[in-house]
């Protein structure tokens, strides 16, 4: 992505918008297929446990960072449409979040998650870093803290009812 894909108004080239929705869409909908699919497999079948929570551990991930990246190209959508202000979108409940966990490292030593999963894995991640890179050039930098590392810390130093 370059600064040619940002338009006078500082907003994304729909042209540019409209076809990165629409690969982004593409990967969504092959992951749900694949997802939909090899549950239906797994059924019925007497897998590890810790591979099983592995396994799905990483479905969460590979859903939530697909979910953040879908509801940022709406929001940029509805900037475009006029139906919400870029300022508005600005906003940090509008950004992209859950950056630490779409793109924490995955352990996959144990080779127990199937190839085309971390395929899928690999391209959500990537896909997640090209859009982070989209939002701090139309947005900017963010403030980095998760809110619930804050409630953390709080709990850990034992003053939550400050």
């Amino acid at each position: 992505m370059t600064q040619q894909n940002i338009n006078e108004n500082g907003l994304l080239n729909s042209r540019f918008l409209d076809k990165s929705y629409r690969e982004a869409m593409e990967l969504t909908e092959d992951v749900a297929s694949y997802l939909e699919q090899k549950n239906e497999k797994l059924r019925g079948f007497n897998l590890e446990v810790p591979s099983e929570v592995h396994y799905a551990s990483e479905s969460m991930r590979v859903s939530t960072c697909l979910m953040q990246v879908m509801s940022w190209f709406l929001v940029q959508k509805g900037v475009a449409s006029g139906e919400i202000s870029k300022e508005e979108a600005g906003a940090l409940k509008f950004r992209l979040g859950a950056e630490d966990i779409c793109l924490a490292k995955v352990d996959n030593r144990s080779g127990n998650l199937p190839e085309t999963f971390v395929t899928f894995l690999e391209k959500s991640q990537n896909l997640y870093r090209q859009v982070a890179r989209m939002d701090r050039m139309v947005y900017g930098s963010r403030n980095k803290e998760n809110p619930v590392h804050h409630l953390f810390e709080k709990l850990e130093n034992k003053d939550i009812f400050e």
